[in-house]
């Protein structure tokens, strides 16, 4: 198996956004992103909350995918708005908290009764 990572790749520059991206508002960069994905059902659910001057764009997305799924999923999609958009642009998730009702309780506490 070869392998095509090699210690070049760690010194390459970044990308840096073209002047035509800079120039449009966030907005606009929004809505051109918009356009690109709302074709393709694999998108669907998401939206993009952000895309800076820097050509960081982060995304929100409403419905669960796997995370064998994810990587994969958000990759191409970087990929796709690279060479249909900008060559600079680099997708970002939002964070989000943690969504389990049993972890959130911990550290809650009830006040007791005051009939004791």
């Amino acid at each position: 198996m070869k392998n095509f990572i090699n210690k070049e790749f760690s010194q390459a520059s970044s990308p840096v956004s073209s002047a035509q991206w800079k120039n449009k508002s966030e907005k606009d960069r929004i809505m051109m992103i918009y356009e690109k994905i709302k074709h393709n059902n694999l998108y669907e659910g998401f939206e993009v909350i952000h895309a800076d001057d820097d050509a960081q764009v982060t995304l929100k997305i409403e419905r669960s995918i796997p995370a064998n799924e994810r990587g994969v999923l958000l990759l191409d999609l970087e990929s796709f708005l690279k060479t249909s958009i900008e060559k600079a642009i680099t997708i970002w998730l939002e964070p989000v908290g943690d969504k389990s009702k049993l972890r959130n309780l911990r550290g809650i506490t009830f006040k007791k009764d005051e009939e004791n």
